[in-house]
């Protein structure tokens, strides 16, 4: 058992309260401002973030990115790239967060600088998956959601607005 992970400052996301499956958690460290240059740059700092704040040892993250697995990216037309992942090891929903200085431009010819990064465990029944991506995607394609994302202070205070109905 990591017990790293026992330290850690972990903060529930409820986004069912008659469903503790499709809620997720974040750290602070996981909610970040970052300078990439490409979509490789991303996927090689999940997989860093991945291992540091939740205990991840799995190449699977990156391998989603090597064979551009298109299936795993939902780009959205804000801006705003949703990136979802299965992982064997992981036992609750996890959340990681960029917010880039400036936009990477991704296979399908859109640019993006808001990304958000669902990791979830292989186990998941389905619906709760799609459950999850739906809510998600619900309050990522918000109108003015990637201006607010934008121009808040902090990175972590994104939460605020994953939170609000």
């Amino acid at each position: 058992m990591n017990t790293n992970l026992l330290k850690k400052n972990f903060n529930n996301i409820i986004l069912s309260k008659s469903n503790s499956n499709i809620n997720f958690f974040v750290t602070k460290k996981s909610f970040l401002d970052k300078n990439f240059s490409s979509l490789k740059d991303v996927f090689l700092e999940i997989k860093k973030i991945s291992e540091k704040e939740f205990g991840l040892q799995n190449n699977k993250i990156f391998s989603s990115y090597k064979n551009q697995n298109q299936n795993h990216l939902i780009s959205l037309d804000n801006g705003i790239l949703l990136i979802n992942s299965l992982l064997e090891e992981l036992k609750k929903n996890c959340l990681i967060f960029f917010r880039l200085d400036k936009p990477i431009l991704l296979s399908n010819q859109k640019s993006t600088d808001i990304i958000f990064t669902l990791l979830t465990p292989n186990n998941i029944e389905t619906s709760n998956k799609l459950q999850i991506l739906a809510k998600l995607t619900r309050i990522l394609k918000k109108s003015n959601i990637r201006k607010e994302i934008k121009g808040i202070k902090k990175p972590e205070d994104v939460l605020a607005l994953l939170l609000l109905p």
